[in-house]
């Protein structure tokens, strides 16, 4: 694949899934991540098309509102409140404690952590997650079985949905890719459903987000607030937002 072909075949990636990590397009193109990154580099001095460099990759049409990074993208972004975000979710987990973990970069770095804790039975749907927690052989780890979202490493579709029907969990912890005074939001309905599905099969629900969500909505409404338990964040909300929470039954930890 020459240099011709290469930008007109990461033209046609970002223009279908809005972004993309340079792992991610080094693989689709067959060739290494330094070739990609010169690529990105040499179109990025031209100025001719709708993207910026972001680090770890590149985003199209970034003042488009309701596009969702991809994985590699996602992790590289607000690394230290989203590992703020899961230490405080750690410290509401217990010995024993059977989970859903829903996908995305958050809850992957509360995998990363959760090996402190003993006799965890732990249902995720996600493939990244699904391997830090591999790595613990005190934590029962159950992948549920279901399509890939390529890019993404979420699991979905309806059977996942029928295959957590199964199971009851003491707590869920969900991510978001917004959330608002009115509901929490998604920006693909490929993880609805089995967001919808975790916060139905369990007795407590929390939602991990970091500041930057807050304020937001997607393409397609998850759920009311008031499902959940609490909402984790990185800092406090105002006054005024919180007192409206807890209207609603809500706490915020941060």
């Amino acid at each position: 694949m020459n240099k011709a072909e290469r930008i007109q075949k990461i033209f046609e990636i970002l223009s279908s899934e809005g972004n993309a990590s340079t792992k991610y397009l080094a693989e689709a193109l067959g060739v290494s991540e330094a070739t990609i990154r010169r690529d990105l580099i040499n179109l990025s001095q031209e100025n001719t098309f709708p993207f910026q460099r972001v680090r770890g990759g590149v985003i199209y049409s970034l003042e488009k509102s309701g596009v969702e990074p991809m994985f590699d993208l996602k992790l590289s972004q607000m690394v230290d409140e989203k590992k703020k975000i899961a230490k405080m979710a750690l410290d509401l987990i217990e010995d024993g404690d059977s989970l859903f973990l829903d996908s995305g970069t958050t809850i992957y770095y509360l995998a990363k952590i959760i090996g402190s804790k003993k006799g965890l039975k732990v249902v995720t749907v996600d493939v990244k997650v699904a391997s830090e927690l591999a790595k613990h052989p005190n934590i029962k780890t159950i992948l549920a079985g279901g399509e890939v979202r390529s890019g993404y490493y979420s699991i979905g579709g309806d059977d996942t949905v029928n295959f957590l029907k199964q199971f009851r969990v003491e707590k869920a912890f969900l991510a978001t890719d917004g959330w608002n005074i009115d509901g929490t939001f998604n920006s693909s309905n490929f993880e609805v459903g089995i967001k919808r599905k975790m916060i139905e099969l369990s007795k407590k629900r929390y939602l991990l987000a970091d500041h930057t969500k807050y304020g937001k909505d997607a393409f397609i409404k998850v759920s009311d607030l008031d499902v959940f338990d609490a909402i984790i964040m990185d800092v406090p909300l105002s006054d005024d937002i919180v007192g409206r929470l807890k209207d609603k039954g809500i706490s915020i930890i941060f």
